[in-house]
């Protein structure tokens, strides 16, 4: 095998090797605010709040940019954003944690929840950046119900966890 081989083999292993440092990274800081939650936002019009906030995170609702502050309460339609060095980590009414590391945009395109029955659904569009989650009530009541879409793919989530980075 030659020296070039060799190299290109350490590379691919060095990446796969980050990649996966990442997602445990965010899938801890999903954890993390999961564990720090509390309660749960009661409003009907609210579809969840703002956790844990790391750097500088945009919230666009309505084409308008709001402050992103921990407590910020989120609705659906409401597009996250985190530039470098950031992330974000956001509960919903039905105990679904999400996570959003460094230049990520991320939009919760449908959220309903019914929190005497624990029927709803969800739409989450990740259209760059890292992404994990921790679901909640909606899914563990019907899984198919939630479902995540990126530039390439929806994925129906099956299964608590999931991870997935968007270049």
């Amino acid at each position: 095998m030659s020296a070039q081989t060799l190299n290109m083999n350490k590379e691919k292993i060095m990446n796969q090797q980050r990649s996966l440092l990442v997602g445990r990274l965010v899938f801890t800081a999903v954890a993390v605010s999961c564990l720090l939650a509390g309660s749960l936002v009661q409003a009907q019009t609210v579809a969840g709040v703002l956790k844990k906030k790391v750097g500088a995170v945009e919230i666009l609702r309505d084409g308008k940019s709001l402050p992103a502050a921990i407590g910020t309460r989120l609705q659906a339609g409401d597009v996250i954003k985190t530039s470098q060095n950031s992330g974000v980590g956001l509960m919903l009414k039905d105990e679904t944690c999400m996570s959003l590391g460094a230049n990520s945009q991320v939009s919760l395109e449908k959220f309903s929840f019914d929190a005497n029955t624990y029927v709803g659904s969800m739409l989450v569009n990740v259209s760059k950046g890292t992404f994990a989650m921790v679901s909640g009530l909606v899914a563990k009541n019907n899984p198919t119900a939630v479902q995540v879409k990126t530039p390439t793919a929806t994925a129906v989530i099956s299964g608590n966890k999931f991870a997935v980075e968007v270049p």
